[in-house]
């Protein structure tokens, strides 16, 4: 596992799912989808960044803010021709 932002990240051993974030002593979120691939800084990420912007609970505790930083939102855009997991090895 790697650490970003001070959680732990990895594969998800969930059914459906690519990615885990661990965040001390809350429990794990799994987050993004298997079968799909993630492509920050293009159209579709813009739609995905301003499809997600209004959802609530979007603390560390949601997969919505794990998806949101792979997808590297910033507002409405995807900003970013690399996701995250591209800057840290897993």
């Amino acid at each position: 596992m790697a650490e970003y932002k001070g959680c732990n990240i990895g594969p998800s051993d969930r059914k459906g799912k690519k990615y885990k974030a661990q965040c001390g002593d809350n429990p794990p979120v799994h987050f993004g989808a298997s079968g799909y691939r993630i492509k920050p800084g293009t159209s579709a990420g813009d739609s995905y960044c301003a499809r997600s912007q209004g959802i609530e609970g979007s603390g560390k505790g949601s997969a919505n803010y794990w998806a949101r930083e792979l997808w590297s939102c910033l507002g409405n855009k995807s900003v970013s021709d690399k996701p995250f997991f591209g800057k840290i090895k897993l």
